[in-house]
């Protein structure tokens, strides 16, 4: 992997054999990446409920058509926010159709009973589907690959670190999405071998760039050169933390990227180079 191209935001883009586009979707202070492949397409999350729309928007802008996952890495409403609108959406009209949608395994005390979450099983039922339960898994996604991660802990305080994450590969690039994963997480993934293997030249940095995330040693593990950030302009929650930026700075220099005062960040591989779309 080599250069990173800053450039004009396009739109619609062809993605073909032996490529992909990753799109760190800008949905203010929530998260939302779409990945599409020559012959597939996946949204992770969606976002707060108020980006349904706009992710609706794009899926159009982006050719999607068939969104042969949805992932959604926890049930807080910050990243699962969107997905009723989006799976209401699909079982109104033909020109969007979901296949599979995908969250974390947990414990019965930490299942969540607001109305986002009623809402985005309705949306579920309603377009005929059963919830898949994340487990160790690739998918083929056909010009790339994107290995399932699910969190290894089952007793955490936080619904973050149940955050399911996942592994992209595209020949010889690799994008690591981590949710809200934050210390507790990093650590079990770590000691359970779980990151052995990867080797991720993107990280979609964890918890909007919380001090709580990205730690050395989850860092060096994942290696990254590139960090994209999704957080919201002038949130109240100070995101991204100065700890969490120095840290990254070192393996990423100033390769980071933030949706807050980039728009949306489009990363593109053709298998061998990464080039870096941003829309402001």
């Amino acid at each position: 992997m080599t250069d990173t191209i800053d450039q004009a935001f396009g739109g619609e883009e062809t993605v073909g054999e032996g490529s992909c586009s990753v799109y760190f979707l800008d949905v203010g202070q929530g998260d939302s990446t779409l990945i599409v492949t020559d012959t597939a397409a996946v949204l992770i999350d969606a976002g707060e409920q108020s980006a349904g729309d706009d992710i609706l928007a794009d899926l159009q802008k982006y050719g999607v058509t068939t969104l042969d996952w949805i992932i959604g890495t926890h049930p807080h409403a910050d990243h699962i926010g969107g997905l009723p609108k989006i799976l209401e959406y699909a079982a109104a009209y033909d020109d969007l159709t979901v296949a599979n949608v995908m969250t974390p395994a947990l414990p019965d005390s930490q299942i969540p009973t607001t109305r986002i979450y009623e809402s985005f099983l309705d949306g579920v039922e309603a377009n005929g589907l059963e919830l898949t339960e994340a487990v160790s898994m690739t998918i083929d996604l056909g010009s790339a690959s994107l290995e399932i991660i699910p969190s290894p802990g089952e007793d955490y305080s936080s619904l973050n670190d149940y955050s399911i994450c996942a592994y992209l590969t595209c020949g010889e690039t690799g994008f690591f999405f981590t949710g809200d994963a934050s210390k507790p997480e990093e650590t079990d993934l770590l000691e359970s071998g779980a990151l052995d293997h990867v080797q991720a030249d993107v990280l979609k940095v964890g918890h909007h760039g919380s001090r709580e995330s990205s730690t050395d040693d989850f860092l060096y593990a994942i290696n990254p050169s590139y960090g994209v950030i999704s957080c919201g302009y002038d949130n109240s929650y100070g995101h991204p933390h100065s700890e969490a930026i120095a840290r990254l700075t070192k393996f990423c220099g100033e390769q980071i990227w933030r949706t807050d005062e980039n728009g949306t960040v489009c990363i593109q591989s053709n298998g061998q180079q990464l080039t870096v779309t941003t829309e402001k």
